[in-house]
This record gives C-alpha cells, sequence and structure tokens, in this order.
C-alpha cells in the first residue's frame, strides 16, 4: 500500500521540464500541452530536440501546419504530422509505438496536439509494452501530461487489453 500513496507525492515533485508547458515522459520524449510557439521553437533547438510530431486534426481551430512547419524547420527541427482522433484507434497506437521505439538512441522529440490529451495518450502503450512501466504509472504520467478524456482513457486500455495487459 505504501508505494501507492508515494507516487502522486514523487510526481508532484518531480523537476521541471526543460520545455515549457510539457512533460518529460522518458528520457528526451516531450509531451506538450498545446503548440509550438516562436519563443518555444527556440527553446526546442537549445534543448537539442530534433524532431516534433503534431496530431492535431484539420477541423481543430487554428491549425496552421505549414506556418508551424516552416518555424521549427528553421530551427532546424522535423516535424512530422500524423492526425489522431480523440479516441485513437488500433493502427495509430501501433504507428506511434514504431515511431518511438524507432527512434535512435539519445534523439530528443515533442509530440503535441491541440491540449495534451491525445500526445500523453499516444506514449501509454508506448511506456507499457515497450518501455516496461507499469499501466499505473504511465496512466499517472499520461494525466501529468494532459490525458483527460475518457474515451481517449478508454480506447487506451482497449488497446492494452488486445495486447494482454490488463
Amino acid at each position: 500500500m505504501l508505494p501507492i500513496l508515494l507516487l502522486p507525492a514523487l510526481i508532484a515533485q518531480a523537476p521541471q521540464s526543460a520545455i515549457p508547458g510539457s512533460v518529460e515522459v522518458a528520457p528526451g520524449v516531450f509531451v506538450l500541452k498545446g503548440t509550438p510557439h516562436e519563443g518555444l521553437c527556440e527553446t526546442l533547438q537549445k534543448e537539442h530536440v530534433v524532431r516534433v510530431i503534431d496530431l492535431r486534426r484539420d477541423d481543430e481551430p487554428n491549425v496552421d501546419c505549414d506556418s508551424e512547419g516552416s518555424r521549427l524547420q528553421a530551427h532546424g527541427i522535423q516535424y512530422l504530422r500524423f492526425t489522431v482522433g480523440g479516441a485513437p484507434t488500433i493502427a495509430d497506437f501501433d504507428f506511434l509505438r514504431t515511431l518511438l521505439n524507432d527512434l535512435p538512441s539519445g534523439t530528443r522529440m515533442l509530440i503535441h496536439c491541440s491540449n495534451g490529451n491525445r500526445s500523453a495518450a499516444a506514449v501509454v502503450p508506448w511506456l507499457v509494452l515497450d518501455k516496461g512501466r507499469t499501466i499505473q504509472d504511465a496512466f499517472a504520467i499520461a494525466r501529468e501530461a494532459g490525458l483527460k478524456a475518457p474515451g481517449t482513457e478508454a480506447a487506451i486500455r482497449k488497446y492494452l487489453a488486445a495486447n494482454g495487459r490488463t
């Protein structure tokens, strides 16, 4: 029982991320609550982030992928876009796990959507199935990073169950 009680205290005392508005969910992997503005692009470059993945859909407010991609590329950062709905599909999770697993060692990257919900969800299966984190720990990290929609959490749990983790 003691470790469960300590988990919230450990999360509350987690060090501040080097990238404002983000949570470092694993070494060098950041989830951002929102979109990278010009000042943040400079911070990403300074922090040696080399890839940004945008999960937003075209129908979301204020989506300007061309401008975001140009801003990031001007700072030497690769911009990738992979649209994900509010409840990611099995194919979404499979693709994102492959993308994260194929990162060269030491690569620093950032995942974002409009509010952190989908980007936080994207990393849970990877943390559990590929990085050995417990489901409880992975969800605690994801909640800190912006996971809040019950439908998104249900999609994650369904994916984990389909992969033998409940």
